[in-house]
């Protein structure tokens, strides 16, 4: 979950809600510094109800940064239905509370939140300021390997699966002539092959040596 690559400007972190402080920070540094860029924080519909979310929208604003925040709603956090955690039916409205633009794309529409990020990435280049945007999309799997998911109404997931995008998305890009059946499918297999490769290489690794659990961790 604590993943980290300076080589495409990627970090992640386990705690609900915590990419938003340093996503914002590297917004700021950018800005300072005059160069181009926009910072994107990815987080669940639950992490909006942490006070670090909050803040963090507060300050993009306050200094009007090249920052964007994406809400990937599935319905559910962890166990907890949306519903019951809070009071209001579409995040993308909290955006009038930071005076930021908010807009939210329902249907799991590859097309649709294209259109949206490439909106919000032009104002952010454009020195407008933060944008606020939430995406519409449905857990098609447990929150974890194992997960029981009793807490899920009976037959909700059945609806769901009608609902995915992948085979949607392969079904609209033959119609449209975009790739054939041929290259769709050499696709799936190089990126099935990609997968097994890095699954065996993981299980195939030797363990770390104990005298390396600081590397990497601390800068001299």
């Amino acid at each position: 979950m604590h993943i980290f690559d300076p080589d495409v400007n990627f970090a992640c972190s386990g705690i609900i809600a915590q990419g938003m402080g340093p996503a914002v920070g590297a917004a700021l540094s950018r800005k300072m510094r005059g160069l181009p860029g926009v910072a994107v924080a990815f987080v669940g519909e639950g992490a909006v109800n942490q006070g670090g979310w909050h803040e963090a929208m507060n300050l993009a604003a306050v200094w009007n940064l090249p920052f964007i925040c994406v809400i990937e709603d599935n319905a559910w956090g962890i166990s907890v239905a949306k519903e019951t955690s809070s009071a209001v039916t579409n995040n993308a409205d909290r955006a009038a509370a930071y005076g930021i633009p908010g807009k939210r794309v329902e249907g799991n529409d590859p097309y649709a939140i294209y259109e949206a990020a490439g909106e919000a990435i032009a104002r952010a280049r454009a020195g407008e300021g933060p944008s606020l945007l939430e995406f519409e999309t449905y857990r098609l799997a447990g929150h974890f390997m194992g997960d029981a998911e009793g807490y899920r109404p009976k037959g909700e997931k059945d609806a769901l699966f009608e609902k995915d995008p992948i085979p949607k998305m392969r079904a609209r890009l033959l119609a449209d002539g975009v790739a054939s059946e041929d290259e769709l499918t050499a696709i799936e297999g190089e990126s099935a092959a990609r997968v097994d490769a890095a699954i065996t290489f993981a299980r195939e690794s030797a363990d770390p040596a104990p005298e390396d659990a600081l590397t990497r961790i601390f800068a001299a």
